[in-house]
């Protein structure tokens, strides 16, 4: 039996740490205004844009080279520079309630010939090119530079770390002496091993070094280990501290389940890891994740991603069409207890299984993650609470629900102060919604 427990007294508000990459795509108007009004029931705290161009095929989007595509003109002339689809894009995520994080540098390229991820020839240009993208767009607060270099690959960034590092101190002492009250950040890193750990030192100790500023740290983590993620905070947390940087926000700017590249990526195992990257797997991992980094120093994650960019990785909260995946689900039931208003304080008698709980009045909401356990009767108790089964249900999302929640009206076991439920075997998001007398 796995145990959930309601302990006595309240815990502080849900904090809402799901950001994601992408805002909906406005190469599809039809795909755009089906995506962009699921998005907008979701209230995203926070979109960060990274390879918006891959999402929009045909459209100058973000980048620097798609905004000022002649790297050889005069970066003081505004009119070197090309922003209207930029800002029809940021527009429309605007209007559906998120604020921006803005990715300074370009997306992955994967053709034969790498075009725009060399580091600049002239820095200062670099940083003027920077800096008019900025004043453009002053009420955005988050600029963040660079995304992965530390993989030193061509197709995201061919240089090497330690010039990446003099780019981003430049670029970022740039910004911050013309526009202080921004915030500037990066450096996206895609591990925070690279280098056997001492990449994210490197960076750290560079940047102390150039009294660069460095509001917050930004890194990548995929995985299908949610306690992985959990920890990482902490761990940056730990190092930021050590290098003199304890007031940094930290950004997991792009998250998602992931079972692994493995030897063979052949096309067959892309098929099946798609499969399970949008099945209720990923949905129980996200909920996972988001409810253990509620006691984490975590400012924000970014999830890859909201929208339908091509490739496996891309789909996450929808399919192409616009189709919502389990993990939408999970991530609109995580919102409504944000609303809520005040945390629960629960404990869980199994180590693979999360619980998040709030409230308004006498109606609880409490969220658990059970993440590939077998098949189980699950509790829920509420102590010295008495429960009204007239006016509570339970929702279920797991393998056999399709992908979407449904609400189980039978094999529920309804005692004075506490109910259960017989979980299938796998991976399960279950949404208790109580009333108590």
């Amino acid at each position: 039996m796995i145990r959930i427990s309601l302990q006595e007294g309240t815990a502080p508000r849900i904090r809402p740490l799901h950001g994601v990459n992408l805002a909906a795509p406005i190469v599809n108007a039809k795909l755009s205004k089906r995506i962009s009004e699921d998005l907008r029931r979701l209230h995203i705290p926070l979109t960060r844009l990274h390879d918006a161009p891959l999402d929009n095929p045909g459209m100058r989007l973000v980048d620097i080279p798609c905004v000022f595509p002649n790297l050889h003109a005069d970066p003081e002339d505004s009119r070197n520079y090309y922003f209207e689809q930029t800002d029809h894009y940021i527009q429309n995520a605007l209007n559906y309630g998120t604020r921006i994080m803005y990715r300074l540098g370009v997306s992955i390229e994967h053709s034969e010939h790498h075009y725009w991820t060399k580091p600049p020839a002239d820095i200062e240009h670099w940083c003027k090119i920077c800096q008019h993208i900025v004043e453009h767009y002053p009420d955005i607060e988050y600029w963040e530079i660079g995304n992965e270099c530390d993989t030193e690959l061509p197709l995201l960034w061919d240089g090497t770390w330690n010039q990446f590092i003099q780019l981003y101190a430049r670029t970022a002492k740039y910004i911050k002496a013309r526009r202080p009250n921004l915030k500037v950040g990066g450096p996206s890193m895609s591990s925070l091993k690279s280098g056997e750990g001492q990449y994210v030192r490197d960076f750290l100790s560079g940047c102390r070094d150039e009294k660069a500023p460095l509001d917050f740290f930004s890194w990548h983590q995929y995985s299908d280990k949610p306690e992985k993620l959990i920890a990482a905070p902490g761990e940056v947390k730990a190092l930021l501290n050590e290098h003199g940087f304890s007031n940094a926000e930290l950004h997991l700017a792009e998250w998602h389940y992931h079972a692994g590249w493995g030897s063979a990526c052949t096309a067959e195992r892309q098929n099946r890891a798609f499969e399970s990257m949008i099945g209720p797997d990923a949905a129980t991992f996200l909920a996972a994740v988001l409810t253990g980094w509620q006691q984490t120093p975590i400012t924000m994650g970014e999830y890859y991603t909201a929208s339908t960019v091509p490739g496996y990785l891309g789909y996450a909260l929808f399919e192409p069409g616009g189709i919502r995946t389990a993990a939408y689900y999970a991530l609109e039931q995580f919102q409504s207890l944000t609303e809520q208003e005040h945390g629960l304080n629960l404990t869980s008698s199994d180590a693979a299984t999360w619980a998040l709980g709030a409230a308004i009045g006498n109606r609880l909401s409490i969220w658990v993650s059970s993440f590939k356990t077998p098949q189980n009767d699950v509790t829920l108790n509420l102590g010295k609470r008495q429960i009204n089964p007239a006016a509570s249900r339970v929702t279920i999302l797991d393998p056999l629900s399709g992908g979407t929640p449904y609400v189980i009206d039978h094999d529920l076991r309804w005692e004075p102060n506490q109910v259960t439920l017989e979980k299938s075997s796998g991976s399960a998001v279950i949404l208790f919604e109580i009333s108590v007398q």
